[in-house]
């Protein structure tokens, strides 16, 4: 029976968007289970070249995508978390365990699928209203099942096309217009931000036989090498430099590494042609080899091109941070402070992120003033929970006015989250600067201090609060369910840290430990603080994961009478 065009042409969309949709499952799927561990385990990649490219390679290996891993560790440099000279390795290793992937996936592995479906949809069913990770293995086998069915459908197109005099004329005319053909892989890989996709769709057609030039093979190639980093760059184009240096430097590393190509071409026709296997493997092998000559030509000199990006997109100078809001217009005053170029939702978020970082301050000046005693600190605090306060009042009164103006539900629903996370960042500053202010203020006119131990507990728990208000920022940024279930799992990670300090404070006291007595009281009120300034930090993420409540905490009144 003849197929028509038009069928086939169905037949690449929708396997291309099946293709798509598993990869964002598996994706998803693993990111809810291992995403904190993620999240903590690539700023420690930073002593080690090597363990920075591997742990790259693992990320991106995992999580099908370096796209994902270019965005991840750009928003963690953007907070200052990982140096760019890092963030660079960590993103060679990335395309370099994307293209492994890539490899994989075009092995015989299609009739693996319907188990993967049945198993991963029982798994997915049975536990689907638990927080068991046997659900997120479920996703992913489900994601994994539809990339195989995807490819196997392309398979089945790309022999009807291999047949197709049209589809070959076009091809075979690419063949002598090879920076058209570089142009449009880029294009396409671009819009479809999956590298992975369009690698395997190319391959498949290389190997029913659509074509056999090894020119365009390779500028193909180069297409999609490129076209993989345009998204990045799109993704934190507004973000901090550190975050536009790391994706700007690596879109620079492959499009010298395409150019050098370019010049060395018939080099590469000559390697192709040498190697072994089927076509189709043969363009995932000359991938891998591709990424395999960046990491080579580049790692060594990550921290010198760091330097030079640093000039290229430097830091602006910080203005002075007035009180007052600076993208949404006030109850008292006209519409001239505001931002009029900015989206009403978009100028509001920008406004709540003030309030995000002037609690991130406040925590960090807190901590130091508990370790040091600087009691000249406590009316810094002061000011920036005055400045939380009427940021609060100017966010809550725009809030209340956009409910009031037709907007859609996704926007109605993104600015109610937004008036009641304020609400809860107010009620955080607030315990900031009276209650952990006043236990600041009562050791140091006690004479009392911490002991060795219970300092570095308390530093530890600050920073890894620190660390989830950073990533509630990236929440309110991203507003995706990827970033939401990290900060979810740090959230409950915090939880059981202070647990687990208020444990050992108490088998100190067991041992007598005379500074450990001194500072019982302060220690453990300060763990109830953190604990509850972390749920009031964390809420954010439950309002971008739909369907979610935080179920798992109580209510209980802690020492200072508010909700824990």
């Amino acid at each position: 029976m003849q197929i028509s065009g038009t069928y086939e042409l169905t037949m690449i969309l929708g396997a291309a968007t099946l293709l798509l949709w598993g990869v964002r499952m598996a994706r998803t799927g693993v990111m809810r289970i291992y995403g904190s561990q993620i999240h903590k385990t690539l700023p420690r990649a930073l002593d080690n070249p090597v363990i920075a490219l591997l742990i790259g390679a693992g990320a991106a290996t995992a999580l099908q995508s370096s796209i994902a891993v270019a965005v991840f560790t750009s928003g963690l440099a953007a907070v200052g978390v990982i140096p760019v000279a890092d963030g660079l390795l960590l993103l060679l290793g990335a395309d370099a365990g994307s293209a492994l992937v890539a490899a994989l996936l075009t092995l015989n592995l299609k009739a693996m699928w319907p188990i993967l479906m049945f198993v991963g949809y029982l798994l997915h069913a049975v536990f689907s209203d638990t927080a068991s990770p046997f659900k997120q293995v479920g996703r992913i086998m489900l994601g994994i099942a539809m990339i195989l069915i995807a490819l196997a459908f392309m398979s089945q197109v790309s022999s009807s096309l291999a047949a197709s005099g049209l589809i070959k004329i076009i091809v075979s005319s690419l063949g002598s217009e090879l920076l058209i053909a570089l142009l449009l892989f880029a294009v396409l890989t671009w819009l479809a931000h999956s590298s992975i996709a369009i690698l395997l769709f190319w391959a498949s057609l290389v190997q029913t036989g659509v074509t056999s030039d090894p020119d365009l093979i390779i500028a193909a190639l180069f297409g999609i090498n490129l076209g993989n980093a345009l998204p990045p760059i799109i993704m934190t184009w507004s973000q901090a430099a550190p975050a536009r240096r790391i994706v700007f430097g690596n879109a620079l590393f492959k499009l010298t590494g395409v150019a050098a190509g370019f010049i060395c071409l018939h080099l590469i026709d000559g390697l192709y042609a040498r190697m072994p296997g089927e076509p189709g493997f043969r363009v995932m092998i000359l991938h891998i080899l591709f990424n395999i000559a960046l990491i080579v030509m580049f790692a060594a000199f990550v921290t010198p091109i760091a330097r030079v990006l640093e000039k290229w997109f430097a830091d602006p100078p910080k203005p002075a941070d007035d009180v007052g809001p600076k993208y949404i217009p006030t109850a008292t005053a006209t519409d001239a402070g505001a931002r009029p170029e900015l989206l009403p939702v978009t100028a509001l978020s920008r406004e709540v992120l003030r309030i995000v970082g002037t609690i991130e301050t406040m925590l960090e000046t807190t901590l130091e003033m508990l370790t040091t005693g600087a009691a000249e600190k406590a009316q810094d605090i002061a000011k920036m929970e005055s400045k939380v306060d009427t940021l609060f009042t100017a966010v809550r009164a725009y809030a209340v006015d956009l409910t009031r103006k037709g907007m859609s539900d996704e926007e109605q629903h993104k600015v109610t989250a937004l008036l009641r996370y304020t609400a809860s960042l107010e009620n955080a500053g607030d315990v900031i600067s009276k209650a952990m202010v006043g236990i600041s203020k009562s050791m140091k006119k006690a004479g009392r201090s911490f002991s060795p131990e219970g300092k570095e507990e308390i530093a530890t728990l600050f920073h890894y609060l620190v660390g989830n208000t950073q990533l509630a920022a990236e929440v309110i940024m991203a507003w995706n369910q990827d970033t939401a279930g990290v900060l979810v799992q740090r959230k409950r990670e915090l939880k059981k840290m202070c647990t687990d300090s208020s444990e050992r404070h108490f088998a100190r006291l067991s041992e007598g430990i005379s500074r450990t007595m001194e500072s019982s009281s302060a220690h453990l009120e300060l763990i109830l603080n953190i604990r509850w300034i972390n749920g009031q930090v964390s809420c954010i993420a439950y309002e971008a994961l739909p369907g979610t409540e935080p179920a798992d905490e109580g209510v209980v009144e802690g020492l200072n009478g508010h909700p824990e």
